[in-house]
């Protein structure tokens, strides 16, 4: 790492931002007013993304660095007699690890409930969403709207100088990553045209990748977003990535059906290529059961790759992260970005 990078602000300022997917103004203008005073030109679009460009809009390359900044959460799905809410979740919420979370509903304290353990059942499974409920101010219960967006509480846990433990770390990690390097490449311009693009909607639909990648149609696209660690005793296993290792060179994600992704591997051995000419430290991952935005790059036709930071807890009430990974991946994306583009055809 070559001298500090503002995390720590950054990521207390980020994480305390409700923005459920599809409710995500109050984080756009938080992101485009911190790049506003760095880029040649910021706007938000008509989804909600904020597209900041650096350099001349006629450079060449064209390439965009996307973080998505949408989370996970809820919405009230009913008010119920007791003054307790319903809900409905939002992208793929960690069920296991919310009875008992707190939250907040609109801009009002809540919890979620969790039956006593004195009147746990024995063998009783994992609640599923439709028996989660919230427990709030029952005197202003009846007033709350419902589809009023559900989101954790805003804490911070540090876990001495290098582990930061909030809620939405996935992405407002790759967010953090973003900002920092903006300043870096204010400070000193690439000869490429830069997109640095915040999306929206990514836990649910990608529309707003998609919207954005359309209206910028850059050359290449490089994604910044939360990936998962197996350096726990309950994940240890399925892969050698683990917090402080550095940023991770993701190769293939898949979910279901449509939902596949594959770096362009010109791409990807371009990132691994300037990695070890900076010394930066990188790990690697095939990921089946996480998926991304940058999946509508290859709808697009766009050479995409993925730079992973490896979290703990990923969608959980607390997510966990190795603030060096962070400055690495803010490193390498400087690195390559002042660095001639691959020869990017196939064939």
């Amino acid at each position: 790492m070559t001298g500090p990078e503002p995390f720590p602000p950054l990521l207390s300022a980020l994480t305390q931002v409700p923005g459920v997917a599809g409710h995500e103004d109050a984080i756009a203008r938080v992101i485009a007013n911190q790049l506003a005073p760095l880029a040649a030109q910021v706007h938000v679009d008509s989804l909600g993304n904020v597209i900041a460009r650096l350099g001349r809009e006629d450079s060449v390359p064209r390439v965009a660095v996307l973080a998505h900044m949408d989370t996970v959460g809820f919405l009230v799905k009913r008010v119920n007699d007791d003054g307790t809410l319903g809900v409905v979740q939002v992208g793929g919420v960690n069920i296991r690890a919310l009875p008992g979370a707190a939250v907040r509903v609109g801009d009002l304290p809540g919890v979620i409930g969790v039956r006593s353990e004195h009147l746990a059942r024995p063998g009783e499974p994992t609640p599923d969403v439709d028996e989660l409920y919230i427990q709030v101010d029952p005197l202003v219960a009846s007033q709350i709207e419902i589809a009023t967006p559900i989101t954790y509480a805003p804490q911070v846990v540090p876990l001495g100088e290098q582990l930061w433990c909030s809620p939405y770390l996935d992405n407002r990690a790759g967010c953090a990553v973003l900002l920092a390097l903006a300043h870096r490449l204010a400070a000193d311009l690439p000869p490429a045209a830069v997109y640095l693009i915040a999306t929206v909607q990514e836990e649910t639909t990608c529309a707003g990748a998609l919207h954005a990648l359309r209206a910028v149609a850059p050359d290449a696209a490089l994604f910044v977003d939360g990936t998962l660690s197996y350096d726990t005793p309950d994940t240890r296993g399925p892969g050698p990535v683990r917090l402080g290792g550095g940023p991770v060179l993701t190769a293939f994600l898949y979910v279901s059906g449509l939902n596949g992704w594959h770096a362009h591997p010109a791409l990807r051995d371009h990132l691994k290529q300037v990695a070890a000419a900076e010394g930066i430290p990188v790990q690697q991952d095939a990921i089946r059961g996480l998926i991304s935005d940058a999946r509508v790059a290859a709808w697009l036709g766009i050479p995409s790759a993925l730079i992973g930071l490896p979290l703990r807890g990923k969608h959980a009430p607390l997510e966990t992260a190795h603030l060096n990974d962070l400055a690495e991946a803010v490193r390498l994306l400087a690195a390559a970005l002042r660095r001639p583009l691959p020869e990017l055809s196939r064939g």
